[in-house]
């Protein structure tokens, strides 16, 4: 489970070479998501996508966004004020749940987490489980899970890196970091700034810009110990950003004023790890952490003539909202590598609070009080059954009994069947509930009166894999099915106002079949692959469904000699149409938007005995950046009726420095 992240997520910190990389990859895969201990791809029950360092790097990835970006069966949204939101298997971002190291993410502005407010700077992988996972992380996991493991340090050496990225759009960051072992204690520090300076279409005249200016500064400081009272962990985050949004200006002969809207995100999270192997095989796991979100809006009247600035006075204009999650996590487990039977038990304990002058009355909070349970059966040494259940309290909403079963089948020492059934469940959050949001772009409305969604996942894998020597070929078809019931949605309710608010629009269903193809030697690799996705919900005639189509195709090769690796990432997103309800001319009306392509190649080159690695690359070569859309509500849409895609064809060109072993 998430409690399970812990000290050995650590990989070598030192570059590999090629072969060595293919041998760490695909015959020691770690992986912590969903798992009883830190266990292998090959061993998983789980179907487990992973996204390595090494990825992250020839893609020239920055956030989050930038590299999910390129995964099938996920679709990236953009909004000027809010950033990137993500789409799985279908299902909207306010049902993936979004994990640091086994902590949740806060702070979901419409319903998702800003994908951009999530930096790569420190992440060792990423580990993605498709379909409910509710058992294992409680609510929000609805529609499935995405962990971000970070970087741990493993070894008493002092190791330094520093690392620069630059794009053509106006984009400068930097960061660094340093691990270091003192008073028997590992020490981490890192951060960094992320600069942005805003970009638009033929707006070089203008104030105004469609992407928005953005100024982040991110902190990790991490301290780790062991005795015999357990392994200890303690880690703290902080993240702070301004996004700026200015208007075209008023100008006449007798005054020139604009309207400056700045937004000011902090995030701070404090978390602690604590673990301990008891006797006969047992473990148990514990996490506490404090989760602190503060979003501020400021409006101010800026003279375009001398400078100045006041702020508005008007309330609509200017606000300020808190969150807060206190989470706690324990796992007692029973892991035994040759046991017929295996498993565990567990609690978690969640309180969230919010207060603000957009939350109505104040203030509100809710609770869920958790048990779990799963074992692990061995019936022969081919097939892994996996049954377990999730018990939950809620202070607000009345929460099913959460059941879920995995099966793995080793047919063959090459071929694999993985299936699944999970029950699923989402409260709605708080800002659904009691947030009013309302800036030039959106006219968003609490709903107190929402249901909690509940939902139902069928999935089904093939793993055809060889392995010979030093090349791998992996072959995987899989087929998956949601059901969602109450579904919470945004509907128009005033075309004057442009107001909208949050109902439960009923049922949805998405289902789809995903072929993935990878081969991979010391000296190139190949991804292909292809999803075909249809959606429906309870306004399509008929029940229709409305189908899309991605295809994605990646490639890279290294020379053995000169370590020079050149990359390419293509993805195909395919037309995205849904049925939404239009309740003032109450009317179903069909959104869509339509189909696009996206391109990045990237050449990575070592020096100096691989301490310094650069990545030259270009994004979006086909220069893609907005396509016709037609969206309710215009939640994500410009003036223009089109869905924000990409800033155009952009060079980029990232360097880091690092020190990996000085001995002290």
């Amino acid at each position: 489970m998430g409690a399970l992240v812990l000290f050995v997520l650590s990989a070598n910190a030192q570059t590999q070479t090629p072969a060595d990389t293919l041998k760490t990859q695909h015959l020691n895969d770690a992986i912590v998501t969903g798992q009883y201990g830190e266990n292998s791809l090959k061993n998983s029950v789980f179907k487990v996508k992973v996204i390595d360092a090494q990825r992250i790097q020839q893609q020239g990835a920055v956030n989050l966004k930038d590299v999910l970006a390129n995964e099938i069966n996920i679709r990236i949204n953009q909004d000027p004020a809010l950033g990137s939101s993500i789409n799985l298997q279908g299902v909207t971002g306010q049902n993936i749940k979004i994990l640091i190291d086994g902590v949740p993410v806060i702070g979901r502005e419409g319903g998702n987490v800003d994908l951009t407010q999530i930096n790569l700077n420190n992440v060792e992988r990423i580990e993605m489980v498709e379909g409910p996972m509710s058992v294992n992380f409680g609510s929000d996991a609805l529609g499935g899970v995405i962990n971000i493991i970070t970087k741990k340090a493993i070894t008493k050496n002092t190791s330094f890196n520093l690392g620069t990225y630059n794009e053509s759009i106006g984009q400068y960051n930097i960061d660094g970091g340093l691990n270091f072992n003192w008073k028997k204690t590992l020490w981490q520090v890192s951060g960094g700034r992320n600069f942005f300076d805003g970009y638009g279409h033929n707006e070089s005249i203008t104030r105004f810009r469609l992407w928005k200016p953005r100024e982040q500064y991110f902190a990790d400081a991490t301290v780790s110990f062991s005795g015999k009272t357990g392994n200890w962990r303690i880690q703290n985050n902080w993240f702070t950003e301004k996004v700026t949004s200015r208007d075209s200006g008023n100008i006449t002969p007798f005054y020139a004023y604009g309207l400056d809207q700045y937004y000011y995100t902090t995030r701070y999270t404090t978390s602690v790890f604590w673990d301990k192997k008891l006797k006969n095989n047992f473990s148990l796991n514990i996490i506490g952490s404090g989760n602190y979100y503060k979003r501020v809006r400021n409006t101010l009247r800026k003279d375009l003539v001398s400078l100045q600035e006041e702020q508005t006075n008007a309330a609509e204009l200017n606000d300020t909202n808190y969150f807060f999650l206190l989470m706690s996590r324990g796992v007692l487990s029973k892991i035994k590598n040759d046991a017929k039977v295996n498993y565990q038990i567990g609690y978690e304990i969640n309180h969230e609070f919010t207060e603000g002058g957009k939350i109505e009355g104040g203030e509100q909070q809710f609770s869920d009080y958790n048990i779990f349970a799963s074992t692990e059966l061995k019936p022969t040494k081919k097939l892994t059954l996996r049954p377990g259940f999730r018990a939950i309290h809620h202070t607000k909403f009345n929460a099913p009994f959460l059941p879920a079963v995995n099966i793995k089948w080793e047919i063959t020492s090459y071929l694999k069947l993985r299936a699944s059934y999970a029950r699923g469940f989402r409260a709605p959050s708080l800002k659904e509930m009691y947030l009013k949001f309302v800036d030039p772009s959106h006219n968003v409305h609490g709903n107190p009166n929402l249901q909690a969604e509940t939902g139902d996942n069928i999935q089904l894998f093939t793993t055809f894999e060889i392995t010979k020597q030093k090349h791998m070929f992996r072959f995987e078809p899989s087929l998956f099915y949601n059901h969602i019931t109450n579904m919470i949605d945004l509907a128009l309710v005033n075309t004057q106002t442009i107001e909208a608010t949050y109902f439960n629009v009923g049922e949805f269903t998405s289902c789809g079949v995903n072929v993935n193809m990878e081969y991979k030697t010391p000296v190139y690799g190949l991804q292909v692959g292809y999803a075909l996705t249809g959606r429906n919900n309870s306004y399509a005639p008929n029940g229709e469904f409305y189908n899309s189509n991605e295809v994605r195709f990646n490639f890279n090769a290294t020379h053995p000699k000169k370590n020079t690796t050149i990359a390419f990432f293509y993805k195909y997103n395919g037309k995205l149409q849904s049925y939404q309800y239009n309740y003032t001319n109450n009317e179903v009306m069909l959104g869509y938007i339509d189909a696009f392509n996206v391109l990045d190649a990237t050449v990575s080159q070592p020096f100096f005995k691989k301490r310094l690695n650069t990545t030259l690359g270009v994004k979006n070569i086909l220069d893609v950046r907005n396509v016709r859309a037609s969206i309710i509500g215009g939640v994500h849409q410009s003036s223009s009726n089109n869905a924000m895609i990409a800033m155009g064809r952009t060079l980029f060109f990232s360097i880091r420095y690092s020190i990996n072993q000085i001995k002290q």
